[in-house]
């Protein structure tokens, strides 16, 4: 034969060497974005020989399973398209005619699913780049709000629509690191093309098996190896990895995996009313009573109906000798590790660190969850949020008791001012359902505040916010009631736009952390804002309660496991007015006491007497920390939908267990000490172990099944 004929021979692909050839493209396009995402983890950290070879081979691993799946769909697919209307014409051809039409359907098919793949990448690459992580349960939970808002409530400009808007503000950049992405992709896909055409393909063309029906047989069991990635346990095998750094097992997960997987438990999360939270089968009868001997304190649960529900029981706390007015402001994403500290040569949080000095400040302080919806459910209506979609979101017509509806009927105005639209989070219908007379949001500031930012914004700039509250505030004084008013910041949001209003702000906006500038704009408004109110005398017979959200949304830590757990240290800064001390109920201190946003409606309403004689609190009254140490017993249960990651603090440390990997470790309570891990059966924190699973499965089946509270059946007995 001559050399041209061999040329034209080999050009001639199968088939199953179309089959295969879409089968690697499908491993080469999923490899080439992990190779892109590489640098910045390289940056981040850097591994040993071992754990980057590990790290590779895992990935090629979980590739091949998603590659695998693909090629079979598009097989499939080019099947119903081609051999259907033929069998329903009637024209069947020859077996050489039908390869034909075979190979040409799956050209077209695995063109589809490659193209599918590609913008699956795209949005992991994007996502990874901002969060350092693969697209998520959050990811897709965003989603759903962005659909929601602009489909079902007609809100083009909703919260969601707004932070997409802002994000993309920057086009430089993100179109730079798009065509970096899209030119790596190009040369994998035309390096394996070349490679395939000149080496693969005619050495396919030489192999002879003894029939097709081997070469098939052969192929077919090189697929089914693929689906399990080459490992018996298949997927689990890839989400079970054994890599201690969460950088680089991130980066050894595949994308489409991992987004599958989030996207179930999204669905999963809105359509069931249940789910079975279970880790180790541990029963519900078993986590409830463990729950009720943690949470309870000595108090009995008098109905089998709604099993967390407890009686109130006279305790040691601090009352007032009168009802105060109650201001919560909610700062986003508050991490206490960023207080008191300087950058650049300037403090970043002068007034904050001043008015540690003259309040109740609480260095152990946590936030339950990780988000504002979740932050916001644990700290109005003390009970932990959801490990899957937000409570508030998705299940706001359950029963709860919630601090605005226990103030309400005792005759306190209960407002909240928001810059940002009232759909945030599903936040008006919550809150209406749940006590609050109104809810400001960003239509009723004056017209000629401009929003943060130069197009489309998250909000109001929290300065214009603060003189909104200031101007409640002088209202609901004047009317002589009592009143509860709270709030939630935005500047310290990425993107971090805020008004540079003083030099200092603008010497911080040298600092790559944007997060350091909008936290310094913030301080000095609320500085501004607690000198007008007591100049004027608007705080008199007022409690001011000053905490995150949540900590910090981005990943920041020097070790693995603080940058999981910081997402939850919120400082608490708790400030009685003159007006309301006495020696006996009001002692400027820094508290050691682990404590979190659940415990904030029963200290609330503890200090004013009005403690309910029933509630399904899960927090308690801490009250008594107002002037000595006391319940050094008291923990706080924490959850993260970031990392899937549940944990435990207490005076003892930190515990926390991934979902994901199914490890235990133990650190100290500010985080700096190196990590621990830990057996479940580890003496060292086998009780605890036991307690967080128990508040994990008791928490969330309880939730979900709508046993909470009932304001039918419990109403009457408050």
């Amino acid at each position: 034969m001559s050399k041209g004929a061999t040329v034209r021979s080999t050009s001639v692909w199968s088939f199953r060497q179309t089959l295969l050839f879409w089968w690697i493209l499908f491993v080469v396009i999923q490899q080439a974005e992990r190779l892109f995402l590489l640098p910045e983890a390289l940056s981040r950290e850097a591994p040993s020989a071992g754990l980057l070879v590990q790290t590779l081979l895992i990935g090629l691993r979980g590739d091949f399973i998603v590659a695998s799946i693909g090629v079979v769909l598009a097989a499939m697919l080019a099947a119903a398209a081609v051999g259907l209307p033929r069998l329903l014409s009637g024209r069947h051809g020859s077996t050489g005619q039908g390869g034909d039409h075979h190979k040409r359907g799956l050209i077209v098919s695995g063109s589809l699913v490659g193209c599918l793949f590609l913008v699956l990448l795209t949005a992991d690459m994007g996502y990874y780049h901002y969060n350092q992580h693969h697209l998520d349960f959050v990811f897709f939970e965003y989603l759903d709000d962005l659909l929601t808002q602009a489909t079902e409530m007609g809100l083009m400009q909703g919260q969601a629509a707004q932070q997409t808007s802002a994000e993309l503000q920057d086009t430089q950049r993100w179109a730079l690191r798009m065509l970096g992405f899209f030119l790596v992709e190009g040369l994998a896909v035309a390096v394996w093309w070349a490679c395939f055409r000149l080496w693969v393909a005619p050495a396919f063309n030489r192999w002879k098996p003894r029939s097709p029906a081997a070469a098939t047989a052969a192929l077919s069991l090189l697929l089914a190896g693929g689906a399990f990635g080459f490992h018996p346990n298949g997927p689990y095998a890839i989400r079970i990895a054994n890599i201690s750094s969460a950088e680089y097992y991130t980066l050894a997960q595949n994308p489409v995996l991992y987004a599958s997987e989030a996207w179930r438990a999204t669905v999963a999360s809105r359509l069931e009313s249940e789910q079975p939270y279970q880790l180790s089968a541990m029963p519900l009868a078993e986590a409830v009573r463990i729950t009720q001997e943690l949470v309870g304190n000595g108090a009995e649960f008098p109905d089998s109906r709604y099993p967390l529900v407890r009686a109130a029981h006279s305790g040691a706390g601090v009352r007032l000798a009168r009802p105060a007015n109650i201001v919560v402001i909610f700062v986003e994403a508050l991490d206490r590790r960023f207080l008191n500290r300087d950058s650049h040569g300037v403090r970043v949080t002068p007034f904050l660190d001043r008015l540690r000095g003259e309040s109740v400040y609480f260095e152990n302080f946590f936030a339950n969850g990780v988000q504002t919806a979740r932050g916001l459910f644990a700290s109005l209506c003390s009970y932990y949020p959801r490990q899957g979609q937000a409570a508030m979101k998705t299940r706001y017509a359950h029963d709860y008791l919630c601090l605005p509806s226990l103030l309400r009927r005792h005759g306190y105005r209960t407002e909240m001012v928001i810059s940002e639209h009232r759909d945030l989070n599903r936040l008006q219908l919550f809150v209406t359902r749940n006590g609050l007379h109104q809810l400001f949001d960003q239509s009723d500031f004056p017209p000629n505040i401009e929003p943060v930012g130069s197009g489309p914004s998250l909000g109001k700039p929290d300065g214009a916010l603060l003189d909104l509250m200031r101007a409640r505030i002088q209202v609901l004084q004047a009317s002589g009631k009592p009143f509860f008013l709270a709030t939630l910041t935005l500047g310290t949001h990425h993107p971090f736009t805020v008004p540079v209003s003083t030099p200092v702000i603008r010497v911080l906006q040298a600092d790559p952390d944007g997060y350091l500038a909008a936290l310094r704009y913030l301080d000095g408004e609320l500085e501004r804002f607690f000198s007008e109110l007591l100049q004027a005398g608007l705080l008199k017979n007022t409690v001011v309660l000053i905490l995150g959200d949540h900590g910090r949304h981005e990943v920041v830590g020097q070790t693995e496991v603080e940058k999981q757990a910081g997402h939850f240290l919120a400082p608490l800064f708790l400030w009685v007015d003159q007006s309301l001390r006495t020696p006996k109920t009001y002692r400027p201190r820094t508290v050691a006491t682990v404590a979190s946003q659940v415990d904030l409606a029963p200290t609330l309403l503890g200090m004013n007497g009005l403690t309910p004689r029933v509630a399904p609190f899960l927090g308690r009254d801490l009250s008594c920390l107002l002037v000595r140490d006391c319940e050094q017993d008291s923990f706080a249960y924490l959850t993260s939908v970031y990392d899937d990651v549940i944990g435990l603090a207490d005076r003892r440390g930190v515990v926390l267990y991934s979902l994901r990997t199914e490890s235990l470790v133990e650190i100290d309570l500010e985080l700096k000490q190196p990590p621990v891990m830990r057996s479940m059966k580890d003496p060292a924190v086998a009780s605890r172990w036991r307690q967080l699973q128990a508040l994990y499965v008791s928490s969330n089946t309880l939730l979900d099944r709508n046993l909470i509270w009932s304001w039918k059946d419990l109403g009457a007995k408050l």
